[in-house]
């Protein structure tokens, strides 16, 4: 259920952004928490353009690809989630991280203080990988730690219920789940200035995202991006 209502500015999701320059590539990145997919296109594409382009890119990433949002009789929102509750339980994590530490790093103006948390979630979630049981927690605590952020932030946001989230929580989610594009059919899914990066064939995103951010940036082109020809 996707509908149109007026957000709090706390409710929306922090992206990078470097005000001054209008020519910041825009990459929205839809994912799932405990999609396999996902886990390794962060852990290699998005990473790699990461490290050689987030100065020239603004970058949004939404964790909730083809859930199903329900309306509860008292107004919150409950998910179902393509891999089960616990992803429904890691997409909160992130979506509260994402929300709540929006900052640029000091030393690298171009990545926000969540990256690094997302990124060690997305490989640290494969400690969840057969999806059943007591969500691993201990992992996500872990990648607070180690990316510097306020773990007790991202717990007040998750809630009891980190499958539905504290009241803050479950309108943020509520919130990914508008932004999500309506025509997602896979994920990942990416979109580059607003249009979608096709499929490969295989139900995933095509080409190398590093060349694609190349290509689309307007402005003087990163060292990195002499490797590759337009």
């Amino acid at each position: 259920m996707k509908t149109s209502i007026s957000l709090a500015p706390l409710l929306l999701l922090a992206t990078t952004c470097i005000a001054s320059n209008t020519d910041l590539v825009q990459v929205q990145l839809s994912i799932e928490a405990l999609c396999p997919d996902c886990i390794y296109y962060t852990n290699t594409q998005v990473s790699n353009m990461m490290a050689a382009l987030s100065s020239i890119v603004e970058f949004e990433v939404l964790p909730y690809g083809n859930a199903m949002e329900v309306v509860s009789t008292d107004g919150t929102y409950t998910w179902k989630c393509q891999h089960g509750p616990n992803e429904c339980i890691g997409n909160m994590i992130e979506a509260c991280a994402i929300s709540n530490f929006p900052e640029r790093e000091e030393e690298n103006s171009g990545v926000p203080m969540w990256y690094p948390f997302l990124e060690c979630m997305e490989s640290d979630n494969t400690n969840n990988k057969d999806r059943v049981g007591p969500y691993n927690m201990e992992a996500a605590i872990s990648c607070s730690d180690d990316a510097g952020l306020d773990w007790g932030v991202i717990s007040a946001c998750i809630g009891s219920d980190p499958s539905v989230g504290s009241e803050e929580g479950n309108l943020i989610m509520h919130n990914v789940a508008l932004n999500t594009p309506n025509n997602v059919t896979f994920v990942p899914w990416v979109v580059i200035n607003g249009v979608t990066v096709g499929d490969n064939g295989g139900g995933y995103p095509e080409g190398d995202l590093t060349q694609l951010v190349c290509a689309a940036y307007n402005g003087e082109k990163p060292v990195v991006c002499n490797q590759y020809l337009f």
